[in-house]
């Protein structure tokens, strides 16, 4: 999916990129370039719609099913989980299953992730993804894939990495702090750690995960929200490595991709800064 819809983007941003440098060279004869020299922009137009059609249904169907069909036995065990998850019940018995605990804090990890990689893409575009990064942390991809859906690239695209001059401010500092290397390191070693874990669980622990995610609606969808920010991942890391003219970006983002969380972390480590590998000295 991710690299159905990269390719559709590189197509959209060819076509936009030839439109806009033919612009000037057709202002003379507007009246008659405009029905001969709208096709191409028009296809590719026509099929970024499409593109942005098909993920909007998608997100209709997974939200449809994951509140009406995904399996729901388990709606006790489900809250006693979370609220052991989010430290509410620390002394209590109960224990959460060790897999599902390492996925539910993978999906505390993507969206920092995926902060890192679409905001800075987007810092002057008319649809901002911040609120939509914040809305991941509570909804994952079931508020990206909206985000994936509106989105179209930016003709001329955006600086990236972006200046240093853009990056000042106490609202920057997250974006900031992605464009040195102590940020991707602290994700890499979270990722790290929650996939031994996961890695590591045994035998009876994965069965016991396999049983949940077929009985309960808390693991049946946050499993799936997993999979789709795994899956999704492949499109914006190819975009952001394309806008940082990263020369190994062929050869690694694919191997990186199927590298979940980790992949992406060390991508983040590896691809073009602001600083270069330098702390940031200005902050």
């Amino acid at each position: 999916t991710g690299y159905y819809v990269y390719r559709v983007v590189n197509v959209q941003r060819e076509v936009l990129c030839r439109d806009s440098s033919s612009s000037n060279q057709d202002t003379q004869s507007s009246s008659s370039s405009s029905s001969g020299g709208s096709s191409a922009p028009a296809a590719g137009s026509a099929t970024g719609l499409a593109v942005n059609a098909a993920l909007l249904a998608l997100w209709a169907a997974l939200m449809g099913y994951v509140f009406f069909l995904s399996p729901n036995q388990t709606p006790t065990i489900d809250s006693f989980s979370v609220e052991k998850l989010v430290g509410l019940k620390a002394d209590d018995l109960f224990e959460v299953n060790q897999v599902f605990t390492a996925v539910w804090n993978f999906m505390g990890l993507y969206p920092l992730i995926y902060a890192a990689i679409l905001i800075p893409g987007a810092r002057t575009n008319k649809l901002h993804a911040w609120p939509f990064v914040c809305a991941s942390v509570f909804l994952g991809a079931y508020a990206l894939i909206p985000y994936m859906a509106l989105w179209a690239p930016k003709s001329p695209p955006e600086q990236l990495p972006p200046p240093e001059s853009e990056l000042q401010g106490w609202n920057k500092f997250y974006m900031r702090a992605a464009e040195t290397p102590w940020l991707p390191l602290g994700l890499l070693a979270g990722s790290a750690y929650w996939g031994y874990t996961a890695v590591t669980a045994g035998l009876e622990q994965w069965l016991g995960y396999v049983q949940l995610f077929d009985e309960s609606r808390l693991v049946h969808a946050t499993s799936l929200d997993f999979m789709l920010c795994t899956l999704l991942m492949y499109f914006w890391m190819s975009n952001d490595a394309q806008g940082r003219n990263w020369d190994k970006r062929e050869a690694l983002v694919p191997l990186l991709c199927l590298l979940p969380l980790v992949g992406p972390s060390t991508y983040l480590l590896l691809r073009p800064k602001t600083y270069d590998g330098k702390a940031d000295s200005s902050s």
